[in-house]
């Protein structure tokens, strides 16, 4: 027999943050909490606005739903339709189930701010994730030259969220050394545009906003090297540890990646890392986002939430 309880949270950003045109001033989301003999397994349920298909409410709706069958069962069953829901509930029925707390992969730097702070944030480390697309090509060329003469040795996971024209990617792909590059992640909004740049110049191309489709399901695609995939817009663990042995069997990377979770969710998304893509760092350098913790503290100067703060909704 499990006992379960479940809170909602919302934690203010420390700026607001837009999401494909939608601004949010702060972060909701659920947190489940499953005990048995002796063992917590925790959850974070939190779709993202204008990527997840579902909203909270109707996440929390489902969850509260489904929360008396599993304390009977201990598995996550069909009813559980929505991605955040079964990431979340399959999160805190795993680590219940583990005899011991599991390692926590590290992940590499999403460096933010300035160009002056940008630069500061990437010294010593060995990969360094960057947001491009947002600023003029040439802009974004000389930063590109200014990290690796502030860090000779790094290596760059770049992300363009589909920004750019043909003609942008093409001018950015052909000004900076791609052997220096691990991957790009979806330069164009177009497939086939970003497959004719791996074709014209051996761009390391990665999917992204393609794996957070609803109905993705895994295919070799030539040209393909990695795939960025979202836990929380994927759904449960197995579903996630197929499509990464899928993927490796081709010989493609994957890299799993936060959909700006509290550090309860970037915990286990860590940890999942570890697990299933030992060799890859995970992309979960997000959590400076949040003004709070949440439950376990993460950061030495930052206030963190007890489940006694959070709102109750079961039992």
């Amino acid at each position: 027999m499990i006992s379960a309880s479940l809170h909602r949270y919302a934690i203010p950003f420390h700026s607001a943050i837009d999401f494909k045109g939608q601004t949010l001033n702060r972060r909701e989301g659920l947190i489940l909490q499953l005990q048995a003999d002796g063992r917590t397994g925790l959850g974070e349920i939190a779709p993202l606005p204008q990527f997840s298909t579902e909203t909270l409410e109707q996440a929390q709706q489902q969850t509260l739903a489904l929360l008396p069958a599993l304390c009977q069962s201990g598995v996550l069953d069909d009813g559980a339709t929505l991605a955040s829901v079964r990431f979340g509930v399959s999160c805190a029925l795993w680590q219940l189930q583990q005899p011991r707390p599991r390692r926590v992969s590290s992940p590499y730097p999403l460096l933010t701010g300035n160009d002056e702070q940008i630069v500061a944030a990437a010294t010593g480390a060995a990969t360094l994730k960057l947001k491009v697309a947002r600023r003029p090509v040439e802009q974004e060329v000389r930063l590109i030259y200014q990290l690796l003469a502030a860090n000779p040795n790094c290596r760059f996971r770049l992300d363009a969220n589909q920004r750019w024209s043909r003609e942008q990617a093409e001018d950015f792909i052909a000004a900076i050394p791609l052997d220096r590059v691990d991957y790009i992640e979806e330069p164009t909004a177009s497939l086939d545009d970003n497959l004719r740049l791996v074709s014209q110049f051996g761009l390391p191309l990665a999917l992204d906003e393609t794996t957070q489709q609803p109905d993705y399901h895994y295919q070799f695609i030539a040209g393909v090297k990695a795939l960025v995939l979202k836990p929380t817009l994927i759904g449960d663990i197995a579903t996630l540890q197929r499509l990464v042995e899928q993927a490796e069997l081709d010989g493609v990377q994957v890299t799993l990646s936060s959909s700006f979770e509290t550090n309860v969710g970037l915990t286990a998304i860590g940890q999942l890392a570890a697990e299933l893509t030992p060799d890859q760092a995970p992309g979960i350098d997000t959590l400076d986002a949040l003004q709070q913790d949440l439950l376990l503290p993460q950061r030495s100067d930052t206030p963190c939430l007890s489940l006694q703060q959070l709102t109750p909704l079961w039992p």
